[in-house]
């Protein structure tokens, strides 16, 4: 089922939409490479989906769980559907690599500038080299991304937010974190996803199967052509 027009707008940030904002630095310019970030997106709204049951995730297969009724906004509830259709099973891996290309980034960036999050701005470098510019546009929304995953890193709870660990993993994964958090330690950061990963494996099997495959994704990426995963497209 699909979040009416009113639901949307009351909702929280999802964890896509929460990963993209943090990409994005003072400036208004993505912290990496869009590919990654495509990926990265790609990834959190398989494990959302897990986060909320709408799909079980191993390691060889995603199915959907069609004893959940559960009320997707937009794009969850159009990814949800394009596995359920999906004429040939697959894992998390071909998942992401299939979900990661342009269309799923411009959904979600769309749905920020409406909700006022975001303004995309388009500009040519010396008239002639298009650029674009991601300005954040609610320092609450930003700041409260920023609050909590610093406080899952550096605090000595290792319980499983549903939101903040995952985020954490994303954005290590797709080398995003050591940007956010210049200052913190490679052994700090280690060591607590090490924690949330052992826990993750016993308590949200669905969603640590969901962000493995985005680790998986990105390895293949930097072992195939350079800015590109093998078999994506642009």
């Amino acid at each position: 089922m699909t979040l009416t027009p009113e639901e949307a707008n009351m909702r929280a940030l999802n964890l896509a939409e929460y990963y993209l904002l943090t990409c994005i630095d003072h400036a208004g310019r993505l912290l990496t490479q869009q590919h990654t970030i495509r990926v990265g997106l790609a990834g959190a709204v398989l494990t959302d989906l897990a986060r909320r049951g709408s799909i079980h995730v191993t390691q060889d297969l995603v199915t959907v769980d069609e004893s959940k009724s559960v009320k997707l906004e937009a794009p969850l509830d159009s990814v949800l559907q394009i596995i359920r259709d999906s004429p040939e099973p697959q894992d998390a891996e071909q998942w992401v690599n299939r979900l990661s290309r342009p269309p799923l980034m411009d959904a979600i960036t769309k749905i920020l500038e409406r909700n006022r999050q975001l303004v995309v701005k388009e500009k040519r470098l010396l008239g002639i080299w298009p650029r674009t510019r991601y300005i954040l546009d609610d320092a609450y929304d930003s700041m409260d991304i920023y609050v909590r995953i610093r406080g899952t890193l550096m605090g000595r709870d290792t319980s499983l937010d549903a939101t903040s660990w995952p985020l954490l993993h994303l954005l290590h994964s797709t080398n995003i974190l050591s940007r956010v958090f210049p200052g913190i330690r490679h052994k700090t950061v280690k060591d607590r996803l090490g924690e949330f990963q052992r826990a993750a494996e016993e308590l949200e099997p669905n969603m640590a199967e969901a962000l493995q495959a985005v680790e998986n994704a990105i390895a293949e990426s930097l072992t195939a052509t350079r800015g590109q995963a093998t078999g994506l497209g642009g």
